[in-house]
């Protein structure tokens, strides 16, 4: 089970978790319950951002825009939901995670340092839109990993389902498996006549 981070809920109940296996599917999950009225944007406030970063490993979003994350969030969710749905994403949103990789990867240097066995790609100043970028395109050429791509049949949260059998269904057992065996129960249960 995933740790909560110690996002700001804002009066919110419920809790977020780096559950998706990569950074790009922990972005687009930064929204609970997306297009429903139980949704809820853990981007505000604007503070959650650098937790968030830092608790994936990114650069904090110094001289990130607030609203392009959030765009960017959604473009996404919307691209990767559409791969879990079997449907093809949309050319442009595609195009827009292109482009932000590439731009990022044009601010990158190679440096060997001395006594290195290995050089290694560094950003000049990097931006927490364009690691996530970056992430997401590694995702997106990754035919692997893209057979490994689910959402939570709950919260629609994305994740790499990395189960021996591949036959994971939720984002966290904890919370929306919980959720999902006690509906089932108390269906069951009514159902079943008096005794």
């Amino acid at each position: 089970m995933a740790e909560a981070l110690p996002l700001d809920p804002r009066g919110y109940r419920g809790t977020y978790k780096l559950i998706g296996g990569a950074p790009a599917l922990d972005f687009a999950n930064l929204v609970s319950y997306r297009g429903t009225d139980r949704g809820h944007d853990w981007l505000a406030p604007d503070a959650n951002a650098v937790t968030w970063a830092h608790a994936a490993g990114l650069a904090a979003p110094a001289g990130d825009d607030i609203a392009e994350l959030r765009e960017f969030r959604e473009v996404l969710a919307q691209v990767f939901l559409d791969l879990v749905d079997r449907t093809t994403p949309s050319s442009a949103d595609v195009s827009r995670i292109g482009e932000l990789a590439a731009s990022a990867w044009g601010d990158r240097k190679l440096v060997l340092e001395a006594g290195a066995t290995a050089a290694t790609w560094t950003a000049t100043s990097p931006t927490l839109l364009a690691e996530v970028a970056l992430d997401a395109a590694s995702l997106l050429t990754d035919a692997a990993a893209l057979t490994r791509l689910s959402a939570c049949e709950e919260c629609r949260w994305l994740f790499l389902d990395t189960s021996r059998n591949r036959r994971r269904q939720w984002c966290d057992p904890a919370d929306c498996g919980n959720r999902a065996r006690q509906r089932r129960h108390y269906e069951r249960n009514r159902r079943s006549p008096a005794r």
